[in-house]
Parts: C-alpha cells; structure tokens; sequence
C-alpha cells in the first residue's frame, strides 16, 4: 500500500477525551441559511452534512447567538436561548456526525458588532460607550447586572447545546464581539472589576469559560481568539502571548488562532486573494509556544500541502478551512486520496462575501454553484439524455456549462473561438496578485481532458454549422462581450489599445518602448484600475483618467479588494490619478485632449492609450439563432456583464432549468 500522501494532516487527535479522525476543522462561516427567527434550517443541515461527508474531521457550526434581544448580527443568524430550538440542532448534529465528523457548536453575542435593526431597544452593548461595527453610531456601556446576565446566557446556551448533542464548544473571542471587546483595550475602558488593566479585561471572558465548563462538563472547550487585531490600541500578538496562557488556565482545552478586528481590519480577517498562503502561521506558531494545549489555525491555508507542512512544523496542531470547502466539500477526501489535483480551489475571489452580505443574500461561492443548495438535485437530462448540447464561448461559463451538461447525460459539444479556454478568466487573472484565479482556468482544463465533452478551439460557430447534421436539443451562448465604442476624436488612431486585448494577452506588452512620455489608461473601472497597476508593474508611467472622483475607484469591484486595489493605487509612485476627467480627443501622435468637470481642459503627450470603458453583450448570434427557432440559454457576460461567479452560477441555473423540462412527474402523496 503507497504511503499516505499527507500522514500528519490526517492522523486522529484527542482533544481532552474526545477523538477527532483527523486534524482538518471546518471554520465557523456566517450562512445566512437559518430561519429569521433563529432556527436550523433543513438547507442548513444539508449545507454541513456535505462538508462533513467530505471527510472534515470536525465541523464547527457557525456562530450561534446566546441572547438574540441584545446581540445577533445577522438577520438569519442562529440563536440558541429556547428549548424550542434544540430540535433542529439535534437534527444538525445528526446529520453532521452521522456523516463521520465530529460537532462543535460556536457561541456568540454580537457585542458592539450586533445589527440595530434586530435589537429589541436598537442599541448595542459594549463594555464601554464605544462606536458600534459602523463606526457612525455608539454602543452602550453594559452595568453589571447585564454582564452577569450574559455570562448565564453563555452557560444556558451551553447546556442547551449538550441537551442538542455537541461533542465540543467554542467560544467566539475573536474579529471584535462581545468576548474580544472586554479583552481589547481599544474597546474596554473601563476602570471597575471588568476593565482597566490585562488582568481585569480577563475577567469575563474568564467568568464565561468557567460558566460554560459548568455545562458542559468534560466535553472539550475551544477559545477563538484573534492574535492581532492590526488596530491602533488594539491587541498584539505579543499581547496574545501573554493572554493565551491566562486562557488556558482558566480552562478552554484548545485555542483557534484567527486574526483582526471585523470593522478596522477586516482585510486581514477575511483576505482578499493578494494574500499570500499560510501568511497567517507564524502567529498561530507563537500562541503554540507560549501554551501546552493544540491550537487550530485558520485562513489562507488552500492546499494540502500547505496544511501538511504547518503540522510537521509545529505550526499548529489543527487546520481550519473556511472558504476552501465552500469551493469543495470533498477537499479532505480527495487530499486523503492524494487527488490534490481534483480539488477545486478556493482562490480567495470573495465571492462569498458579496452574495452572503446582500440584502436576503446567503452562503454562495463562485465556482461551486452548489454551496448553499446543496437540497438541489443534480442536474439530470431524463428523457432528453443523449441529445446534442452545444456550448459556444469557452470562458468559465461555458467550461462550466459544458461539463454540467455532460454530466447530465447530454452529448456536449464546447467550441471556442481562440486557440485557448479561458476567455474572461485569463484577463482576470492578468492583474498583478490576481494569480490565484489560475488556479480555477486550470481545474476546468483538467476536468475538461478527464470528461467527455467534445472540445473545438479555432472554432467560430455559425447558424450554418449548426444546423448541419443533427439538431441541437440546446445552445448555451457564453461568448462573453464586446468593447463598448467611445464616442472620441480619434479613437481608432494608432495610439489606442483596448486595455480588455492587454489582459487577455493579445498585446502582453504594450508596443512601445519605457520612455519619457506615459501611458494613459481611460476608465476608473476595476478593468482600468488593474490595466493601469499591470502596465506599472512592467515598468510603464501611467496616467488613469476616470470621469468620476477618485473615491469612485473601481467602484463594482469586490469591497476587500477594492479597498486594497484603491490602497495600492494611490501609493503606487508610478501612477497618477486624474479624476472628474474625460477624453474629448486622440491625437495621431498620441496628444491627448481632457475635457475637466469644472469646464477647464488639458492637454497630455502620451505614448499610448488604452480604452477600459467596459464591455457589453453581442447578440448578432442570438438573433440568428432565434430567427432560425434554435432553442437558446445566453449566460454569463453574453447576457449581462459581471463576474466570474456570476457565469458560473447562469451556466448552473441554465442546465437545471433545461433538466428540469425532462423530469419524471410524480403525484404527492398526501
């Protein structure tokens, strides 16, 4: 028998008396799948039953609100303070052990992070009278009578989730809430027996972990902490190094290794994909050295590899995966397989974020339309299976496309017209620190060569090929878009490029040579914002002129990295911004005409320019196709402009609504 690929990741761990099979943890992530009022939801259950199936060795579901009157902070958050909610946390643990994980149960109090709308006064508590999560309003001191009362509430919850059947309980003291706030000088300020020195920010924390080991009995306790908060007066990990024992004495049996503080730095609580992996196991590394308890780390951990080698190097005694099992489930079984290559990566898009963090928004992730519908079927052709599919347009919609009809039993054809797949894909992944999208282009490569779809690169689809021989059942357009043309003096010149053929790699190097004369890029897009960070990184002056103020910066791109994109921007010596400015002409030498906001105007030498004013949908095929009665699904940027996500998760609704038309029909029996 070959030996194990990854031994350390996947050897057990007892944690106080509890065996966990192996060191891989499902992170606790907001869903947004519970009931408004605070119930498991069936939708959840399946949610975790999958990641749990997937081989995770222990699954912490998500934060769970000990007093939803006075604490939750989100609108479907759960709440456990009622027996009436137990049921469907013993369904929960049901589902989530029974799959072969072990179930631990996070709780929480939202603190100075609760959402006023769901209070029942509209005001938050704090341990001081500090700004709430939005920074605009203020959260009220709590007095003593409320900090005993939560301290109960903690235990209560506690007991009702043994009641329940949670093997393990964490606490949530990390990213700002009510935990962390007493322990964090930049939150507490007190001077009475909760606050003032080190010792007496502990005490309540200390008064919850011994209230929940009281309900708890000799189930394992776990803290979450953040070991930086990257807040000015906030906790240091050099302050955690001191605090981490203190928690270990006053009794938690492992500590789960987070960083930052959810509303001053929330780019290091949930990284964008510029981040570099395992950044965050140096930090996990010193809390390990400073305790004698395991620790978990968590974030920026993609591969197994890294996951692996943090163990054997005494990193951490446990891996916590997050958004990597949104975009696979099965990512502990195949890395136990050594099937690295079948995981589908989580390339830290965000994606996730955005959908969940929308109004009625929930659990989402770009390349795996399943996530948070895991009740649905999968897609199956039925009556219809064998017919002809064709897919025309290989970006990540189409790829994606492709293959679910496939595997839905449909003869699938994928014609793209360059002699790569990719399409949008490969300009998104151009930018500098967007490489991690890479990642994905090349998963769909080797799904593709391992499926049977039919691939035609070079292959510019017509109405008249089409048609020849057998009739498509369906055609599935995902030919993304095309430039949208400016109404400029001169806007064909020999100067200008269009900044989308730069990305894509038509012109990976602009034809011209680094001289005194800069580059200007027109657009204050994401598109433009990241042509003009490429062109700096190859060496290029650059002028990014945006017709809307500088604040409006790549306004649609996802809000962490766009904070870190804007950030990168504005330091980055090689480029100017010229905000509140439009283009009125192109000189053939390259003069360039500005038009301001004020009504003034300039004048601007450049070398080149190049156009980022967005793309919008070709429908010269659509129309053939219709007028020819050709059954026809438009996805992705074909049909509306926008993300990576966005196509995939068309190319998802798309297929199961075709299947859906060659579903058997069954009566209900009631």
């Amino acid at each position: 028998m070959p030996d194990a690929p990854y031994p350390n990741l996947f050897q057990d761990l007892v944690l106080r008396n509890l065996r966990i099979p192996n060191r891989t943890v499902m992170a606790p992530m907001s869903t947004n799948l519970g009931s408004h009022e605070g119930f498991v939801t069936p939708e959840q259950i399946a949610f975790y039953r999958e990641r749990a199936a997937g081989g995770t060795g222990m699954i912490i579901v998500e934060f769970c609100c000990v007093e939803g009157a006075t604490g939750r902070s989100e609108h479907r958050q759960l709440t456990l303070e009622s027996p009436a909610q137990v049921a469907g946390h013993q369904r929960l643990v049901e589902a989530i052990t029974s799959a072969g994980a072990v179930a631990c149960l996070q709780l929480q109090h939202g603190g100075r992070g609760a959402k006023r709308d769901l209070l029942s006064d509209g005001m938050p508590i704090a341990p001081s009278d500090v700004a709430t999560r939005s920074g605009r309003l203020m959260a009220r001191a709590m007095d003593d009578a409320e900090i005993e009362r939560l301290i109960e509430a903690f235990g209560r919850a506690a007991e009702l989730g043994v009641q329940a059947g949670y093997q393990a309980v964490e606490l949530h003291g990390a990213h700002g809430y009510l935990l962390t706030s007493f322990l964090s000088p930049y939150s507490n300020q007190r001077t009475d027996r909760w606050g003032g020195d080190e010792e007496r920010r502990l005490n309540f924390p200390r008064r919850v972990i011994q209230r929940v080991r009281q309900s708890i009995g000799d189930r394992p306790l776990i803290f979450r902490l953040s070991a930086d908060e990257f807040t000015p007066e906030g906790l240091s990990i050099e302050d955690m190094e001191r605090i981490a024992p203190k928690l270990e004495a006053a009794g938690v049996d492992a500590l789960h290794v987070s960083i930052g503080l959810g509303w001053t730095s929330f780019d290091k609580v949930v990284e964008p994909m510029s981040t570099p992996e395992g950044w965050r196991l140096p930090y996990s590394r010193r809390i390990r050295a400073v305790t004698g308890i395991p620790v978990i780390s968590v974030g920026q951990i993609r591969w197994p590899e890294t996951a692996e080698r943090a163990i054997r190097d005494g990193d951490a005694d446990m891996i916590a995966l997050g958004r990597p099992l949104l975009a696979d489930p099965e990512w502990a079984n195949k890395a136990r397989r050594g099937e690295r290559d079948c995981i589908r990566p989580c390339t830290s898009c965000n994606y996730c974020v955005a959908v969940s963090s929308a109004a009625d928004g929930a659990i989402g992730c770009a390349e795996n339309p399943r996530t948070g519908h895991e009740l649905d079927s999968l897609p199956d052709a039925g009556s219809r299976r064998g017919q002809r599919a064709v897919v025309i347009g290989g970006g990540p919609g189409g790829m994606a496309a492709a293959l679910m009809l496939q595997q839905a039993g449909f003869t699938t054809e994928l014609h793209e017209s360059r002699s790569i797949l990719g399409g949008g894909l490969i300009a998104s992944a151009a930018p500098p620190f967007k490489d991690k999208l890479t990642w994905y282009l090349d998963y769909l490569h080797r799904q593709l060569e391992k499926s049977a779809v039919e691939v035609h690169l070079d292959s510019r689809v017509d109405l008249a090929g089409l048609i020849q021989g057998e009739a498509p059942a369906i055609v599935m357009l995902a030919t993304g878009g095309q430039p949208i043309r400016m109404p400029i003096a001169g806007v064909d010149g020999p100067a200008v490029r269009d900044a989308y053929d730069l990305l894509m790699g038509d012109s990976p190097r602009l034809p011209v040579e680094i001289g005194e004369w800069p580059v200007l890029v027109y657009g204050g897009g994401e598109t433009g914002c990241e042509t003009a960070e490429l062109l700096s990184e190859q060496g290029h002056e650059v002028v990014l002129v945006s017709r809307s103020p500088v604040e409006q910066l790549a306004r649609s791109a996802e809000m962490i990295y766009r904070g870190v994109l804007k950030r990168r921007l504005l330091e980055n010596p090689r480029i100017h911004i010229q905000d509140n400015a439009s283009i009125e002409r192109i000189d053939h030498d390259g003069r360039v005409l500005l038009r301001h906001q004020d009504g003034g105007s300039s004048e601007l030498q450049t070398s080149a320019v190049l156009i980022a004013q967005g793309r919008r949908p070709d429908e010269s095929l659509l129309r053939s196709l219709l007028e020819a009665n050709l059954p026809v699904t438009v996805i992705g940027d074909a049909r509306r402009g926008g993300r990576i996500g966005d196509a995939v998760h068309d190319a998802y609704r798309a297929v199961h609504s075709l299947c859906s038309s060659a579903a058997p029909l069954r009566p209900l029996a009631c």
